[in-house]
């Protein structure tokens, strides 16, 4: 059975949704690569490091409980009963895949992505929608340059027209010859004059891509125009870097010592967080780095 093609707005359609899934899958990647739970696969099974940072992705919260039958988890958590002062609930609801049960709030550990408990998706999300405007607007710029001209003929010859325009934005030569298409009569071709932009919106979209590293905490002072910066501008942009990354690092290091504190034994071997090797090596760290790398705080 021959495949259907697809119209031009399908098309479209098709990229316009691809490109933002790509560039919003490019930046998750990033958000979830940035920490290793360290040990925490070996306490709570295979996989519970990378399915933390996911459910943190998404969720902007987890847990981590101790089944009775099933050991030690890491789940996603839900709010289940009324608040305290804090504004910390009473009882959770621990949940995942064919799994659902209520704890008390002090029997588990209650794992933030960050103070606000906000998922990174949320703000992720926006800029790859930003990048996705972008890089459309630039594939339409991009068109626009390849076909500067817009076709003209009266209502007979209309869909000559479209076949011989269908076959410019191809990249096919065309010869149209009969009785009924007679150029000199019948066509006209008008220039648009589109100016070339692609260059200005390539700029501005590695902009958007710098401001979502520089939220996750991933140095990206040097990828565009860094010659051009003056000493402080770096620096400050490696300060407010540190900072945002402390805001994802601080609440799974008091999750991590929360939860050897908790349930593990002075001879266990305890759950850190720590950076991956990768992003260590794209970061500017300095003696008066706000965290240190390896997985403590400076100044302990």
């Amino acid at each position: 059975m021959r495949k259907k093609l697809l119209s031009e707005d399908e098309l479209a359609m098709l990229i316009n949704d691809k490109t933002f899934v790509d560039y919003n899958d490019r930046l998750r990647m990033l958000a979830t690569s940035l920490f290793t739970w360290e040990n925490l696969d070996k306490i709570a099974g295979t996989g519970a490091s990378n399915f933390l940072e996911q459910v943190l992705y998404e969720d902007g919260r987890a847990c981590f409980v101790k089944d009775d039958k099933l050991g030690f988890l890491a789940l996603r958590v839900q709010p289940n009963d009324k608040y305290n002062v804090y504004n910390l609930p009473i009882k959770v609801m621990a949940t995942s895949f064919e799994y659902n049960k209520q704890y008390n709030f002090d029997d588990i550990v209650y794992i933030k992505n960050n103070v606000l408990q906000k998922p990174t998706s949320a703000s992720l999300q926006l800029f790859a929608y930003r990048l996705y405007e972008t890089e459309r607007t630039i594939d339409v710029n991009l068109i626009a340059q390849k076909t500067p001209v817009l076709i003209e003929g009266d209502t007979k010859t209309i869909l000559t027209l479209k076949n011989v325009y269908e076959k410019y934005t191809g990249n096919t030569p065309f010869i149209f010859g009969n009785k009924q298409f007679d150029i000199s009569n019948k066509l006209n071709v008008l220039k648009t004059d589109a100016p070339y932009l692609i260059d200005k919106l390539d700029i501005h979209k590695h902009q958007i891509f710098n401001d979502a590293l520089t939220i996750l905490g991933i140095d990206n002072a040097n990828t565009d125009k860094k010659e051009r910066l003056i000493t402080n501008e770096v620096e400050s942009n490696e300060q407010l870097v540190n900072y945002y990354l402390n805001c994802w690092y601080k609440t799974r290091k008091d999750a991590c010592d929360e939860i050897n504190e908790k349930f593990l034994q002075e001879n266990d071997d305890k759950i850190k967080i720590v950076l991956n090797k990768d992003i260590i090596d794209l970061l500017n760290t300095t003696e008066n780095a706000i965290i240190d790398y390896n997985g403590g705080d400076i100044d302990e």
